[in-house]
């Protein structure tokens, strides 16, 4: 275990662009992914057989968050449903995935990994919020991640610069997904059945300077 943690410790430059915000990325097993994970101090994923350590986010970006937990809480209470925040890890198969997406929405029962209460098997739907540092990641990489996930049916992306919401819907055919986009704030997004208006989710943010 120690020559593990030693092999992935960060060095000052690394934890520099962590506390600005920004991604690093760390070559490593997936043993020594998940022999770390449990003492990470930052919140980490795995992808492509790397560690993606995730900078601090910006004060803005978690009170979209918020909104967002408060809007599909209110809008799927008493139909089924459980949305939890990121620190709820989405398992995409073992050993090829491990990520932390801004909400979490499980339908029905959670499916945990083997071992853990923390880790789901089965998201139902995922939501992230967009940053400088990790929109091309998230748009490019961890999009067909997602879309890998059998039980996944939405992939929301929210956009907090230009103030959309993009969803992503599986469809009845194998590896197909509709795009829907919404750029207006008196739009009304359609995430899984529900509608929520764009005003509801950038409502009462500061201004960013």
């Amino acid at each position: 275990m120690e020559a593990t943690a030693q092999k992935i410790e960060l060095t000052e430059a690394q934890v520099a662009k962590l506390d600005a915000g920004r991604m690093v990325a760390i070559p490593a097993s997936w043993d020594e992914f998940m022999d770390y994970l449990p003492d990470a101090p930052y919140r980490i994923e795995y992808h492509n057989n790397q560690i993606i350590f995730m900078g601090l986010a910006a004060f803005i970006h978690e009170l979209l968050v918020g909104n967002i937990i408060a809007l599909l809480k209110s809008v799927v209470k008493g139909k089924g449903f459980y949305v939890a925040g990121s620190n709820v890890g989405v398992l995409k198969r073992e050993g090829r995935g491990y990520y932390n997406p801004d909400v979490t929405v499980v339908k029905g029962k959670p499916a945990f990994r083997s071992g853990s209460n923390a880790i789901i098997t089965n998201p139902y739907l995922v939501v992230e919020v967009l940053s400088e540092s990790t929109a091309a990641y998230d748009l490019s990489h961890k999009l067909p991640k997602y879309e890998q996930i059998d039980s996944l049916q939405e992939i929301v992306f929210i956009d907090r610069f230009e103030l959309s919401v993009s969803t992503f819907r599986r469809t009845e055919s194998p590896n197909v997904w509709t795009q829907t986009n919404y750029y207006q704030l008196t739009d009304v997004a359609r995430i899984d059945l529900f509608d929520i208006p764009l005003q509801e989710i950038f409502a009462d943010l500061p201004d960013e300077e």
